[in-house]
């Protein structure tokens, strides 16, 4: 977290990835692909605003895509579509790819440190009565 440089927006980012290379920023959101290569893997990021516990505000709408790179091999299974993630990373410039037709540029982030964060479960796995006295007033 030191290294993070927070003055750094992520519009500011999406718009001029290559005016911020080689600074670590701090970034969060929703996984949208996960591409395994022979010497890397790949995320490809809906970015969403970092809650006060850095992680990803689940109902905030996203400004952007980025990707995040690494010579580790992440588990498609495991780092899926719709896994929730916090990444701070060093800016490594922009890719450009085709979206809906459309060139888009997405700033890509060599990863320093990835966080998955864990699937919201349902806790409870046998049916569960409740009892109570409820009072109210009627009219």
């Amino acid at each position: 977290m030191k290294t993070v440089d927070r003055d750094i927006r992520f519009e500011d980012l999406q718009k001029q990835p290559t005016a911020f290379e080689g600074k670590s920023v701090l970034l969060g959101g929703v996984i949208i692909e996960t591409q395994t290569l022979s010497e890397k893997t790949v995320l490809v990021i809906s970015q969403r605003e970092l809650k006060f516990d850095q992680k990803p505000a689940a109902d905030e709408q996203s400004k952007g895509r980025f990707m995040v790179s690494t010579t580790e091999f992440l588990d498609p299974a495991i780092y899926r579509e719709g896994r929730q993630v916090t990444v701070i990373g060093r800016v490594a410039g922009e890719t450009v790819r085709p979206m809906d037709g459309a060139p888009y540029r997405y700033p890509l982030l060599q990863k320093e440190s990835l966080h998955l964060w864990p699937v919201a479960e349902n806790m409870q796995s046998e049916p569960s009565f409740q009892f109570g006295i409820n009072f109210g007033v009627g009219f």
